[in-house]
């Protein structure tokens, strides 16, 4: 065994040995894969093999493309079959909420460049004869989707991944990780291998494993069932293969295998979990059958294929797979580790794997991926998530694997888990709230109505006009206390920020600057508002989403010997966004400040007395009109509140939620971390230039600037009003020339003090000129765009300096 590698990878299922395999192929082939046992057992070697296109997100229609298109191509690589059957797949819709969301995920598809269509029953019956459809009302047909056998489609990998210079050893069983200077020894019963990068790839066992380095790995293991027939006769002589089908109505696939059926139902209750612990001898093994749980889905399954019930059961396959509490992978950074990557918690990782490791792979070996890996992230989840959350959520989820989720819809388990002072009052005000890393967040507040969450447009419309009304015209306070809050201390603080970001630090005391963190190559990692609190201390604001995300990446910068301290005093503030015209009359009502624009001019702080407390003020305003962020003591929050509501009453002052706020900042045009600013593009495509400095020296990602600048850009932020005055913008709608697609939609908002329907895209760039005119596709449909070069509303900023 060698003594030292590069990269060693844990686990030799579907996602180990295809992340051997990609990091091949991007060029580091000084790689291992440690397997304890054979390749694919453990969970892959038991799995029922689909791989569908459909998918409700423009980056995981690319993931799951990958691996098709893998599978497809790797017999000619290796000369090992994979077992690939293009059997071609037709998800059903049973209503029109539905229909429109498959109308949207055709729409993406179509962006990643797989072909999908929307059906009609007539075309589903000619696809698929054996269906019953007395409640369906359409559907999705992918031609090119198919199935795999999960042993030769990894054992070919790792034929490839050999060709490449990759190390396999099976047989050999981990026992312990310990640091080791700036790597990792990974001990063995076969000898100790050290690496400069570790990738924990071990499926089930991932959790124990991350238990060796004081790791909470947030998976739960949750028991899947399904079952193949004996032969079916009207099978028998039929040509070709019968398409996969996805059933939101059973909850379950159904598939040709051979001349049989296969058929596995995800139960929408009473789900169960493994939760004993799984030996390390567990290997090829399944659990025992029981049919008699899930049979109310096998009954529902039969009702809509009913061949199932014509023939015999001729095996059920019964074994568990790590699921997360959202259903997304874990891929990219273990929280708080230095080289240390996670591959695992696939709900369906044959049709995954490949693609989240081609991404990983790529984000190991060049600092980024060429898509957005932030859904991915390990980091989005936090020691706040403990093990019975992790359960619970994990649980729910898992329950409605094939529900829909329009925009504004979230889980209810585990909630709340971590709220604001003012929670109580915001819920007996009819708050209805969201949830982002375990912050119950106000969406809007309820007329008493239930809010009907849909595809076309939410229910909350007017409310939310009525909202951004009081914004505009009067004064609206908004609980952000969920921002994500760090101050950074020492000596060399001001040049590790410099360092780190690609704005210039706020050089004086009071100043307030927006900056962002970037990949090496120029890509937006993180956007982090900094304000100059003293001479050595500087104060950060993020998105509350990336909280520690964001820790771990400025944690990282600092340089040993580096006299900088960062600490994470989110816990420590409130607060309260105020905007609106008569915001400094109500709030000269509560402190003695001097609020005038001469003694407080925008984008400047100040510590001012409201109430007793010492509040940190900053004259920003997302929602683009005179305001302030209060950033209050957290024992105090709930008494500065309660007077600044007061003090309002006389000037119409109301409470409003983030729903609100989208439409507010989509009129001032402002752009959205994780929608308009990702990892995937630069502050160059994003339009903002004046955010970062090339002459203040050298910072991470400087040189990926200089390379756009240098090269140009292949695609650039336009702002638009789309003529759709019924429909509201979801995101990755996709943006026509003609018949040629040009671009894709991040995000969007109705405006409702300017009437328009506005959005952000992404476009080829002599599409981003002002007057360009396109279309948006949007729910199957196609409407014309229009780009605007200056925001909607208040475009000469005004209302913020005033």
């Amino acid at each position: 065994m060698k003594s030292h590698a590069q990269v060693v990878v844990l686990g030799g299922g579907i996602h180990g040995v295809s992340t051997l395999y990609y990091l091949a192929k991007e060029g580091w082939t000084d790689v291992v894969l440690i397997e304890k046992g054979e390749l694919t057992s453990g969970t892959t070697w038991h799995a029922a093999g689909q791989c569908p296109h459909f998918n409700g997100s423009l980056n995981f229609a690319k993931i799951c493309d990958e691996g098709i298109k893998m599978y497809g191509s790797l017999e000619a690589e290796t000369g090992q079959a994979t077992g690939w059957h293009k059997a071609g797949g037709i998800r059903l819709a049973r209503d029109k909420d539905e229909l429109d969301w498959h109308k949207n995920v055709v729409g993406i598809a179509k962006q990643a460049g797989v072909e999908a269509h929307v059906v009609g029953l007539d075309e589903i019956r000619q696809l698929h004869p054996y269906l019953e459809l007395h409640d369906v009302v359409g559907g999705t047909y992918t031609p090119n989707d198919g199935h795999v056998d999960p042993t030769s489609a990894t054992n070919a990998m790792a034929i490839a991944a050999r060709k490449l210079g990759a190390t396999i050893y099976k047989h050999t069983l981990a026992s312990d990780i310990k640091p080791n200077g700036d790597g990792w020894t990974i001990y063995t019963d076969k000898g100790n291998i050290t690496c400069e990068h570790l990738v924990i790839a071990a499926g089930f066992f991932t959790t124990k494993v991350g238990k060796w380095i004081d790791l909470d790995v947030p998976l739960v293991n949750v028991i899947h069932q399904y079952l193949v027939t004996d032969p079916v006769e009207e099978l028998l002589d039929r040509p070709g293969e019968l398409p996969v089908v996805r059933d939101p109505g059973s909850s379950s696939y159904m598939r040709q295998e051979q001349k049989g059926l296969l058929g596995g139902p995800y139960e929408t209750a009473g789900l169960k979990l493994y939760t004993n612990d799984v030996p390390w001898s567990f290997d090829m093994d399944l659990l025992e059958p029981d049919l008699d749980h899930i049979s109310p889905w096998l009954e529902q399954m039969m009702e809509r294929m009913p061949l199932f019930g014509t023939v015999g059961v001729r095996r059920v396959i019964s074994g568990f797979i790590a699921h997360t509490p959202d259903l997304v992978p874990l891929v990219g950074p273990a929280p708080g580790l230095k080289n240390v990557w996670l591959n695992c918690g696939s709900t369906t990782g044959i049709a995954q794997g490949p693609g989240c490791s081609k991404y990983l792979a790529q984000w190991m070996v060049h600092g980024a991926a060429e898509i957005s890996m932030t859904s991915l992230d390990p980091r989005r989840f936090g020691s706040i998530h403990n093990e019975g959350w992790v359960r619970e959520r994990t649980t729910e989820a898992s329950s409605h694997m094939y529900d829909i989720h329009p925009p504004g819809y979230f889980y209810k388990t585990g909630r709340p888990l971590r709220v604001s002072p003012l929670y109580e009052d915001l819920r007996d005000k009819g708050a209805e709230f969201g949830e982002s890393m375990g912050w119950e967040r106000v969406k809007f507040f309820s007329n008493g109505e239930p809010e009907h969450l849909s595809f076309s447009r939410n229910s909350t419309f007017d409310i939310v006009a009525a909202e951004c009304k009081a914004v505009r015209e009067a004064i609206g306070v908004l609980d952000l206390s969920s921002f994500s809050k760090f101050e950074v201390e020492g000596a060399d603080a001001e040049a590790y920020l410099n360092r780190v970001v690609a704005n210039r630090a706020p050089r004086k005391i009071g100043d307030i600057a927006l900056c962002h963190l970037l990949t090496a190559g120029g890509e937006i990692d993180a956007e982090i508002t900094i304000t100059r609190i003293d001479e050595q201390r500087f104060y950060l604001t993020s998105a509350g989403s990336m909280q520690n995300r964001d820790f771990n990446m400025l944690s990282a910068a600092i340089l040993p010997g580096e006299n900088v301290e960062l600490t994470d005093v989110t816990e420590g503030f409130g607060v309260l966004v105020v905007s609106g015209p008569k915001t400094r009359d109500a709030m000269m009502k509560i402190t003695s400040a001097d609020l005038s624009t001469e003694a407080f001019p925008w984008l400047k702080a100040r510590t001012i007395k409201i109430e007793g407390a010492q509040v940190r003020a900053l004259r920003i305003s997302y929602a683009g009109e005179l305001g302030w962020e209060l950033h209050v003591p957290t024992a105090s929050l709930r008494k500065v509140y309660l007077a600044l509501m007061k003090a309002g009453e006389e000037y119409g002052i109301r409470d409003f939620g983030l729903y609100a706020l989208n439409s507010l900042r989509m009129e001032k045009a402002y752009r959205g971390f994780g929608s308009e600013l990702t990892n995937e593009i630069s502050l160059v495509e994003a339009d903002m230039n004046r955010f970062y400095s090339l002459k203040k020296g050298d910072f991470t990602g400087k040189a990926g600037i200089e390379k756009r600048l240098a090269d140009g850009i292949k695609i650039k932020l336009a702002y638009l009003e789309i003529d759709a005055p019924h429909l509201d913008v979801i995101g990755q709608e996709p943006v026509y020339s003609g018949d040629r697609i040009v671009g894709s939609i991040t995000s969007g908002g109705f405006g409702h003090a300017v009437g328009k329907n506005l959005a952000f895209a992404y476009v080829e760039p002599e599409f981003a000129e002002k007057g360009a005119t396109f279309e948006v596709e949007m729910n199957g449909d196609r409407y014309a765009a229009t780009v605007l070069t200056d925001a909607a509303y208040d475009a000469e900023n005004q209302r913020l300096r005033s």
